[in-house]
């Protein structure tokens, strides 16, 4: 191989196909990171915030928005990783998509709309062939 040639072709470069797995990888990474980071900033600042409770219906009020929170930062963090890996790999993200049936046709038994068109005749008859 030359140099300055990869053994993909062309210059430099290598196909997106191969290094998007990578990239997704690496920002899946990063949003859990930031995912983290963002709990264990919550979780220290929980006792500050309970100090400030004077009343049973401030604590729930506190517990319920701490909750709240959580859940809404997992819900985003896990659209990105699977918007990632969607980009990474469309085909994952596109879902089933609904494909004609492959029929097989005996003499016109097996068509769609149950006529015998295309229905296949002997050689040198006029008559057309019946399959018991």
């Amino acid at each position: 191989m030359s140099q300055g040639r990869s053994a993909f072709g062309g210059g430099f470069g290598t196909p997106p196909e191969m290094t998007a797995p990578f990239k997704a990888t690496a920002r899946c990474q990063l949003e859990l990171m930031g995912l983290a980071n963002r709990r264990l900033q919550a979780y220290l600042q929980v006792p500050a915030r309970l100090a400030q409770c004077r009343t049973p219906q401030d604590l729930v009020n506190e517990q319920m928005a701490f909750w709240r929170t959580a859940t809404d930062q997992y819900r985003e963090s896990m659209l990105k990783v699977g918007e990632a890996w969607g980009q990474a790999m469309p085909w994952l993200a596109g879902g089933a998509t609904k494909t004609d049936r492959d029929y097989i046709n005996f003499n016109g038994t097996g068509s769609k709309d149950g006529g015998a068109h295309g229905s296949r005749q002997e050689p040198g008859s006029s008559k057309q062939r019946r399959v018991a």
